[in-house]
């Protein structure tokens, strides 16, 4: 009788360890998966930006990327908004029935957000007569 319920023990230890496997197996199944949408994610996002920058805009926010970091990243929420994200697939599909977009992000746009994200200011001068003044000042005396 003794090794009877030894044997049942063993078999329930037994079950259980597969339960505890099967459900460890399906947690490291569902964090793959949702570690291959982020890439995915990222490399539609990564596609989108191709498509609706002009290659120099295009080169230079990768330039960014590996340069700077956090002004990367400052200026990826300006062009990318969480409604692009959620809305990706259907961007995809626009761009591609349509064949690209009508008009590409130049580059300046892309030096502006690099600029506003280091707070750097416009310092556009204007000569009048022999004083050089900054353009605000110029304007504002008009």
């Amino acid at each position: 009788m003794n090794e009877n319920e030894n044997n049942l023990d063993q078999h329930e230890l037994e079950k259980i360890r597969m339960r505890k496997m099967k459900v460890l197996m399906e947690a490291k199944k569902r964090k793959e998966a949702a570690q291959e949408r982020i890439v995915s994610i990222s490399e539609k996002i990564d596609y989108v930006l191709k498509v609706v920058l002009v290659p120099e805009a295009y080169n230079h926010l990768k330039n960014i990327e590996n340069n700077e970091p956090y002004v990367y990243q400052a200026v990826y929420n300006e062009l990318i908004s969480p409604d692009v994200i959620q809305n990706i697939d259907y961007l995809l599909a626009i761009i591609q029935s349509r064949g690209g977009v009508p008009r590409k992000i130049p580059l300046d746009a892309i030096i502006y957000l690099e600029r506003k994200a280091k707070g750097i200011k416009s310092k556009i001068q204007v000569k009048r007569g022999d004083d050089m003044m900054d353009l605000s000042s110029f304007l504002s005396k008009g």
